[in-house]
């Protein structure tokens, strides 16, 4: 039964990083885009159920956080992209409290794991990923209940959680393949390199059209 979950899980993990790797290079909102998008959200769609099933058949309430954490970002990407107008619907908010709880789940199991010896690994990446789970469905819960998000504000929210689901794609096959490594540097590592590159990207797009105008008449 494992053997038959593993299959499609592995391959879909795959399939995932090769659609992230086409996306994010294709124009965005091409065609060729638009498709490796829809790709890697069904590809991570599939590693995401096979993942909760093999949860259920040897329980890991870790690697079930982890699955809901790393697939929040691909569904508020995903939705982001699909809700033109920006508006919240009540699929969206459920998923916000769901990571909501995950997250306080995972803070509150990293902080019991701190005081526990040889636990402190683990517990650091619990608490890495709930403080950002937490402050993701937070920020959702209080912007839906403004104004829509819509312009660069929707294209920077698109863009943010999506690299952020391809980062934990990126992880799964670091953790997975390059045992070696320490957990810290595994679990952590893909996070602390890409994050810069996300914050960056949004800087740039939504950095003020006369600000991009003045540096160019600058350098004209």
């Amino acid at each position: 039964m494992i053997e038959l979950l593993l299959v499609p899980h592995i391959l879909s993990g795959f399939l995932a990083l090769g659609a992230a790797g086409v996306a994010v290079a294709a124009s965005k909102g091409a065609r060729l885009h638009r498709r490796a998008g829809t790709i890697y959200v069904l590809a991570m769609l599939v590693v995401s159920l096979t993942a909760l099933a093999l949860v259920f058949i040897h329980p890991n309430a870790f690697l079930l956080g982890i699955g809901i954490f790393s697939f929040y970002f691909v569904f508020t990407g995903w939705r982001t992209a699909k809700q033109r107008d920006g508006r919240t619907r009540p699929i969206d908010v459920g998923a916000a409290l769901l990571m909501t709880v995950t997250a306080l789940a995972m803070t509150g199991w990293g902080l019991m794991g701190m005081s526990e010896p040889g636990g402190s690994d683990r517990a650091i990446i619990l608490l890495v990923f709930g403080a950002i789970g937490l402050s993701m469905a937070i920020t959702d819960l209080r912007q839906w209940r403004k104004e829509p998000v819509t312009g660069k504000q929707r294209i920077a929210h698109h863009l943010t959680r999506m690299l952020g689901g391809t980062i934990a794609t990126i992880t799964a096959a670091v953790v997975v393949n390059l045992t070696f490594l320490p957990d810290l540097v595994g679990w952590l590592g893909p996070t602390a390199l890409i994050t810069p590159l996300i914050v960056w990207w949004n800087m740039r797009l939504l950095r003020p059209r006369h600000s991009a105008e003045r540096t160019l008449h600058g350098r004209a």
